[in-house]
């Protein structure tokens, strides 16, 4: 048997919301606009809400023991977290073409703020 510990049920929620947050927006853009800006818009969400996953989950997964090691294991997340954005954003500019550069750049800072609005939303509660 498998238990989750509320706080990682909090994070899947957070991520699932998150994720259904993008793709409705996404799904409204296909609607009313076309193809390429949807697919600009989850490329841009998805370099975010993909560094910004490993990011949350490389903390709230291991438990330190100390504060040099929580500062330590901070550092480490951040670095993996901006890594892994710098490489998604070479392997989409390399490989997909985004017709809509404004809206991936538009949607990467957007997915940002709602990280920070439903991590603040989280921890007021």
């Amino acid at each position: 048997l498998i238990y989750f510990i509320p706080e990682e049920i909090m994070f899947l929620r957070k991520l699932i919301i998150e994720l259904s947050t993008y793709i409705s927006i996404a799904s409204v853009f296909w609607f009313f606009s076309d193809i390429y800006m949807a697919s600009s818009f989850l490329c841009g969400a998805g370099v975010s809400y993909f560094s910004n996953a490993y990011s949350a989950y490389i903390l709230l997964v291991y438990k330190a023991k100390s504060l040099k090691e929580e500062a330590r294991r901070f550092y480490i997340a951040e670095f993996g977290k901006w890594s892994i954005a710098v490489t998604l954003f070479a392997l989409i500019f390399l490989y997909v073409n985004v017709t809509e550069p404004l809206i991936f750049f538009g949607a990467f800072i957007f997915s940002n703020f709602i990280t920070i609005f439903f991590t603040k939303l989280q921890s007021s509660k």
